[in-house]
């Protein structure tokens, strides 16, 4: 198997992980809360009511979340492209970018994002080696 072939297989991988994961998020994720509600009235002893519950990501992230889910996933679907038409200058800013935004959203998406940004940054550097392959072949024909 060529290094060509491997990066082909990397971006349809990281294509497929980013929208799996932007849907994840949008359409699948849910969140937990809990919490105790107290009231009391005049002359009476406080009562508590103690509630919990589940609702859907997107609804209690807001927009900022949101907006960094679909920019990460775009941002990976773009990486593979540019690693499925074998573009180094397209792949290396975004397998930075991605890895670093990856970082930076840490344990809200971050997670959920790494391995992706991990297979477009192994992928630049597979085409990396190919070009200096290339280029040390060219230098001695």
């Amino acid at each position: 198997m060529t290094i060509s072939r491997i990066n082909k297989f990397l971006a349809m991988t990281v294509a497929l992980w980013a929208v799996a994961s932007a849907v994840y998020f949008l359409a699948i994720a849910q969140t937990s809360y809990q919490g105790i509600s107290i009231s009391a009235s005049e002359g009476e002893p406080p009562t508590s009511t103690a509630f919990s519950g589940q609702q859907s990501w997107a609804s209690s992230a807001g927009p900022t979340a949101i907006a960094a889910v679909l920019t990460m996933s775009g941002f990976l679907v773009a990486g593979a492209l540019a690693a499925w038409r074998g573009s180094l200058s397209g792949m290396a800013p975004l397998a930075v970018v991605t890895l670093a935004g990856s970082y930076i959203t840490g344990f809200s998406i971050g997670g959920t994002y790494f391995p992706g940004a991990l297979a477009l940054a192994l992928g630049t550097g597979l085409a990396c080696i190919e070009a200096l392959g290339k280029r040390l072949r060219r230098s001695r024909d």
